[in-house]
């Protein structure tokens, strides 16, 4: 009230731009919004926060596509045999066939991969592998090829090994027994054999193809085929020369990478 008598009893200060200045700066001063910022907030309008968009429907050809599954490579499963507990037999007075086999593994290993073929090893060391658990492991990777490697009685250098099955029960329904899981794979595993058994004999290298109701081999699902060193008689330990097992490796090798070339990946 008494800044608004002062106002009309001095007319002429109303008009006075400094004077008019100061009073509305005393104003503001003492108005409630500006002594708290907060409430000079709070006087604000509330907006209300703007609501997204949904997100665009999708077509249903586009929520039932599902993406292509990624097709497996092609490599081949070397399995040495026996291991860990089992020592496989004994050669020349000392030498333990699960050593032999191992390192036999890692040279035929090396020689696929120089032909452009990968290749993996289902044990790196010295563990114990069921049978049971070699074809499991084999068939969850869908391998192109399992070889089975072993290292027997001396003989004729090199025995080949395709997988033979005694009976094959029909299919029940959509599973496959398995003692003949082998049953769809029987020719292919016997066109690996052939090829492997004819580049050993090229190389001078004494080979037998044989076939036999092996184990892991006949429950395996893809090709499978078993590779056995045995030397000569005077030269049992010779099946662990680097040698020996270099010749059989490159020889093995090369009969995988004809039978791919004619078309056995599929």
């Amino acid at each position: 009230m008494r800044w608004t008598r002062s106002i009309r009893e001095t007319p002429l200060r109303l008009y006075n731009p400094c004077t008019t200045v100061v009073l509305l700066s005393c104003v503001l001063l003492l108005s409630p919004a500006a002594r708290s910022p907060q409430l000079a907030q709070d006087a604000l309008p509330q907006t209300t926060p703007t609501q997204q968009s949904p997100p665009p429907q999708q077509s249903p050809a586009e929520q039932t596509a599902t993406p292509k599954p990624v097709q497996p490579e092609y490599f081949v499963l070397i399995d040495p045999s026996h291991g860990g507990d089992d020592n496989g037999a004994v050669l020349g007075g000392k030498l333990l066939e699960k050593d032999v086999t191992l390192s036999f593994a890692w040279r035929l290993r090396s020689e696929l991969e120089n032909r452009g073929i990968a290749a993996r090893l289902l044990r790196e060391s010295d563990s114990t592998i069921s049978l049971e658990r070699r074809a499991e492991a084999a068939n969850a990777q869908h391998i192109s090829l399992y070889i089975a490697l072993h290292a027997g009685e001396p003989g004729e250098g090199v025995r080949v090994y395709a997988p033979l099955l005694l009976s094959v029960p029909p299919a029940a329904g959509r599973f496959i027994p398995w003692e003949v899981a082998q049953s769809g794979s029987l020719a292919r595993s016997k066109t690996f054999a052939s090829a492997v058994a004819r580049e050993l004999t090229k190389s001078g290298l004494g080979a037998a193809s044989l076939r036999a109701p092996l184990r892991p081999l006949n429950n395996i699902l893809a090709p499978a085929i078993a590779v056995e060193l045995a030397a000569n008689p005077e030269e049992e330990q010779a099946v662990a020369s680097a040698r020996f097992q270099n010749s059989v490796a490159a020889s093995v090798a090369a009969g995988v990478a004809k039978v791919r070339a004619q078309g056995g990946q599929q």
